[in-house]
């Protein structure tokens, strides 16, 4: 997985795979990128990233949680080794992991990074639009 944040426009884009793709505006702030082979999603761009990639629910928590932790990072100014100290209990490659969405983090992890960034919220990383009837 790919991620990109651009901290002045708060837009995201989430790439799942590397491959020739076109965009399809989904609505006014998120855009599917689709193969231009098979037409299969590939990632995603969003628009006003902080709050509409988290409502967006075709992303798993893990996604989330890898994009996240791309944000806070971007905002602060901080490369993945000094975030990966500002946690605390984890490495610089167990932090490469989780922001590339390639592990999931144990419980003793997401409270260091809820006490590494404690302004962001988390439970954005699980929250899901509710099901139809």
């Amino acid at each position: 997985m790919n991620i990109f944040y651009d901290s002045d426009r708060d837009y995201a884009e989430v790439f799942f795979k590397k491959t020739a793709n076109y965009g399809e505006e989904l609505n006014h702030q998120i855009t599917a990128f689709k193969s231009e082979k098979t037409n299969k999603i590939v990632g995603y761009g969003f628009e006003d990233a902080s709050r509409s990639l988290f409502e967006f629910g075709a992303l798993t928590p893990a996604v989330k949680l890898a994009t996240l932790l791309r944000i806070l990072r971007a905002k602060e100014g901080l490369t993945q080794e000094q975030a990966a100290k500002k946690i605390g209990n984890i490495t610089f490659r167990h932090y490469q992991r989780l922001e590339s969405g390639e592990e999931n983090p144990t419980l003793e992890t997401i409270a260091g990074m809820m006490a590494a960034f404690p302004n962001a919220d988390f439970s954005v990383i699980l929250k899901h639009k509710p099901r139809a009837a």
